[in-house]
């Protein structure tokens, strides 16, 4: 709408407490957590084989193991993610170090046989991975026929400008098309998976971490500061360090705004 005075300085004025007080209410975003539930409400027995694709320092495999009994492996490319995995599986209870453990791999080459996993487990991974159709294609591999997939990804808004994401992407070593949600569609289906369900979170997990932590204010904060005066953090850390500090509380202040929005998808192998 086009500015209205009358409006802004004698209509709004008179219902901007009201306003205020009703937007300051919570409305109750959903929290990472929910995936667990979502892996909850498919019903795999104890014993399913699991695996963790991307699955950096192994909290998620934990977590599997935990929550469900399931038997896991935590596949991820990085040689320091599987160390420290490894180093975290000897402060873990027997019962849950036994069923977890972890291997060198990526999402487009997983390192386990053809139709041997009940779950894929993948989050926060995909973004990073240029052959979407490949690392799709590998979960219908690895899958078990009626086997199924847990998928969360970043998404880019059309709230997202070009000129953001030429800077954001490369420093957070996303590939831009795989922001695309019909790039992932298309994957999808040229896998042959089944979309069970596809959730769409929006800003949800951004609220939702700013209500308990103040996680996404402290991100504001720090980009702030950093923008003021980048060379005091460039003097300290270097400029490597600096774009990636910038990036990394950027990429939460656009999920807070909408431009980055998180998407779930539930896939089963026919």
């Amino acid at each position: 709408m086009s500015f209205d005075a009358r409006f802004f300085y004698d209509d709004y004025p008179r219902i901007e407490e009201a306003f205020g007080e009703l937007v300051d209410r919570s409305l109750d975003p959903r929290g990472p957590s929910m995936l667990l539930q979502v892996v909850r409400e498919l019903d795999l027995p104890p014993d399913s084989v699991a695996l963790d694709v991307g699955c950096g320092e192994g909290a998620h495999s934990f977590r599997l193991a935990t929550h469900f009994g399931f038997e896991v492996l935590g596949v991820d490319p990085v040689q320091r993610h599987l160390d420290l995995a490894r180093e975290a599986r000897r402060d873990e209870p027997e019962e849950i170090a036994s069923r977890v453990s972890f291997g060198r791999g990526s999402a487009e080459r997983l390192p386990v046989a053809d139709s041997s996993a009940d779950l894929v487990w993948c989050r926060d991974v995909l973004v990073h991975v240029a052959d979407l159709d490949a690392a799709y294609a590998e979960m219908a591999r690895v899958l078990r026929p009626g086997g199924r997939a847990v998928v969360y990804q970043f998404v880019a808004t059309p709230l997202m400008s070009d000129a953001e994401a030429a800077w954001l992407f490369p420093v957070m070593g996303v590939v831009p098309s795989s922001m695309s949600p019909e790039a992932t569609d298309s994957a999808v289906a040229g896998a042959g998976l089944v979309v069970d369900a596809d959730l769409e979170l929006g800003s949800e997990w951004g609220e939702h971490a700013e209500e308990e932590s103040g996680q996404g204010g402290r991100a504001l904060l720090r980009v702030a500061r950093l923008q003021r005066d980048p060379e005091r953090y460039r003097a300290a850390f270097g400029d490597a360090a600096y774009d990636v500090m910038l990036g990394d509380s950027l990429w939460h202040v656009h999920r807070m705004l909408g431009k980055l929005s998180g998407r779930i998808l539930v896939l089963s192998r026919p």
